[in-house]
Formats: C-alpha cells, sequence, structure tokens
C-alpha cells in the first residue's frame, strides 16, 4: 500500500513538529505555509533577525510513495553557509517540504516548485529553532530536571548541550534521579538541551525525550535559574518554569482540598480522580488518594504542623505546596488547588466555600 498525499502530509507534519524522539506522535499535526519559487532558489535559516549558519535543511518529494509506516526520504540534504544561507539548484517542479532538522528542530513550509510562476519567489526563509514552548532565558546553564508525573519520577535524566553549528554535542552529562545539572558554557546565545528521560513503569513511547530551547543571558535581569518539571504530550516534549515547590507555609484549619480547572477553560471546574500525597515534615507519605467527583478529597483530622502537599493530575502541571495544618475548626476556608496546562504554574488559594458543581 502507498502512501496517499494526506498521510505523507500527516507524515511530514510529524517529522517535523514532533519531539524528535517520540514515535507515537501521528495526532500532533500544523498547517504549513506554501512558497513558489523557481527550480533554482535559496533557503535562508533566521534566528529572530539574525542568519544562522550550520543548520541542516531537509527536503522531501510529496510526490514520492513509500510503504505505509516508512519514514520519508529527503530528496536532498543541505546546510546553511556562514551567511545562514543554502543554494538549491535545478529543482525538478513539483511539491516539496523543506525543514530544518537537528537538534534545535526548526520550521518547515511547502516549496511550490514551477517555471512559470507569475510571482515566484527566489528565497525562502525558515525560522530555527522551533519551540513550542517560549523559549527560556537563563543566567546559567544550570537547574533541575523533574518529573510532573510525581508517582513516576527520574531514574535518570540524559542530556546533551548542543548550539547551532555544532557537528557533535559541546557536552553531555547524566543527572541521575535527582535531575539537578550544570553546563560551564557561558557564551550567550542559543542552545538546544536534549534530554532523554528514564522512569520507571512509564511505556518507552511515553518517555519524556525531546528538545529545551534556552537562550542564556548572564548579564540579563530578566533570566532565571532553570526548574522545569517535564512531560511528554502527544505533541513531544513539554514543560513548566515553575518553582519545583513552594516553601512559603499556606495555614490552614480545614482538612478539605478541591481541585480545580483554571475558571472560564473547562467544561467542567472540578477536576474528579486527580491524586494527591500529604508528606510530614521528613518526607514521609501520610496520606494520600485522588479526589471525588467534585473535585474533593479529605486530609486526617489529627495531622497538624509543616506537611508537604502534592496533587496531580495528567498534562496539568504538579502543585508542590508547603502546609502549616492548625487543629481542624469547622467552617474554616477549604485550600482550593488549581491545577494549570503546563505553560503555566499551578496554584493555592483558601475559600470559604470552595465551588461545588
Amino acid at each position: 500500500m502507498n502512501l496517499s498525499s494526506q498521510w505523507f502530509r500527516a507524515l511530514i507534519a510529524c517529522v517535523v513538529f514532533c519531539a524528535l524522539f517520540a514515535t507515537k506522535l501521528f495526532g500532533c499535526m500544523r498547517s504549513l505555509a506554501s512558497v513558489s519559487v523557481p527550480p533554482s532558489f535559496r533557503i535562508s535559516v533566521w534566528n529572530d533577525t539574525k542568519t544562522v549558519h550550520g543548520i541542516a535543511v531537509e527536503i522531501y518529494n510529496e510526490a514520492l510513495s513509500y510503504p505505509e509506516g516508512v519514514k520519508p526520504t529527503p530528496v536532498l540534504t543541505l546546510q546553511t553557509d556562514r551567511n545562514g544561507n543554502a543554494e538549491v539548484n535545478n529543482l525538478a517542479p513539483g511539491t516539496y517540504v523543506v525543514q530544518t532538522t537537528g537538534p534545535g528542530q526548526g520550521s518547515a513550509l511547502y516549496a511550490l516548485v514551477a517555471t512559470n510562476h507569475p510571482k515566484p519567489s527566489s528565497e525562502i526563509k525558515l525560522e530555527w529553532p522551533y519551540s513550542r514552548q517560549k523559549t527560556l532565558k537563563s543566567r546559567t546553564l544550570a537547574g533541575d530536571l523533574l518529573s510532573n508525573k510525581p508517582w513516576h519520577p527520574f531514574e535518570n535524566i540524559h542530556l546533551e548541550l548542543w548550539t547551532a553549528g555544532s557537528p557533535a554535542p559541546l557536552a553531555v552529562e547524566d543527572t541521575g534521579p535527582d535531575g539537578r545539572f550544570h553546563f560551564n558554557e557561558s557564551r550567550a546565545g542559543i542552545y538546544i538541551l536534549r534530554v532523554r528521560g528514564q522512569q520507571k513503569d512509564i511505556d518507552p513511547a511515553y518517555q519524556v525525550q525531546g528538545d529545551v530551547v534556552i537562550e542564556l543571558s548572564p548579564s540579563s535581569s530578566d533570566s532565571t535559574e532553570i526548574s522545569l518539571r517535564l512531560d511528554e504530550t502527544d505533541c513531544g516534549i513539554e514543560y513548566s518554569n515553575c518553582p519545583a515547590s513552594d516553601d512559603k507555609p499556606v495555614t490552614m484549619a480545614s482538612r478539605h482540598i478541591q481541585v480545580l480547572n483554571v475558571p472560564g477553560t473547562a467544561e467542567y471546574p472540578a477536576i474528579d480522580d486527580a491524586r494527591y500525597k500529604l508528606l510530614n515534615d521528613h518526607g514521609v507519605s501520610i496520606a494520600e488518594g485522588t479526589t471525588d467527583k467534585n473535585g474533593m478529597a479529605e486530609l486526617p483530622s489529627d495531622v497538624t504542623g509543616r506537611t508537604t502537599l502534592i496533587v496531580a493530575s495528567p498534562l496539568l502541571t504538579t502543585l508542590q505546596q508547603t502546609l502549616d495544618m492548625l487543629p481542624p475548626i469547622a467552617g474554616a476556608p477549604d485550600l482550593a488547588v488549581t491545577l494549570r496546562q503546563l505553560d503555566e504554574c499551578s496554584t493555592v488559594t483558601l475559600e470559604k466555600h470552595a465551588p461545588q458543581k
């Protein structure tokens, strides 16, 4: 069975936009722009207002057929020169996918090659690197990488540090289970942190693997150290750049928590089956369970003092909050936990009457 044009486009879209190591992600597709060009044209690769040298570019012919499930083979593989350009000469008429590849992924579009376009362009512009989330700004190439699935922590994270035009990683590091890393590179610029996580009891297709784009700005006042909760989605690696834990305690005399979606973004405001765990001051679990259909859960009445609450739900940012638990008081405000998407930080508030559905 040969690939139809629709299947080819779906496969190419996944090759371009999904995490490099995630082979399962045929549900994550994006529409590509089209540019009309003559048989000979220039490809330039840009990062913001500057061209980028040493970026690999692949060109695929949409007209070629492949057995089902086989990744297409590029008809041309190029690399941008010191001016950020790559030249294509005498390409046969047809429809092609032009994409950047390698660490940092990049962008892609359709090149409509013909000899009789009324207004052809002589240049195709691509962007590098590609990131579904905002580029991280950091003062150092150091920080913490944690699993967004607290019941499935990392056993180890293999990291590679890349930059544009590098034929091999600048540095390689294995973090072990604590996820702490540090690279000595200090030159300002764009770096790619290539991540390969190892977690027990996680399907190989859903191990956290992909690229994180970092802009190193040692002297910048608006950059922060890296602290990421990593997860794997149908579009590849995603993360929340939030503090791993809020050590400023929330004082509460209630024993009820309610786990909520962000107001106005979900049909059901409460999150049922969210998992929670309560740890004592020594990090030992003293209670755990899941929320009911109203997003509610009850903590043990005999627990007082300093504790840590962990709340998690799939593809939402895990919350870890220090609590100062007073003896129970009837009618005291409940703890409302709002879980947010992975590009935001989850939050807690005390609410006298936590909303219920």
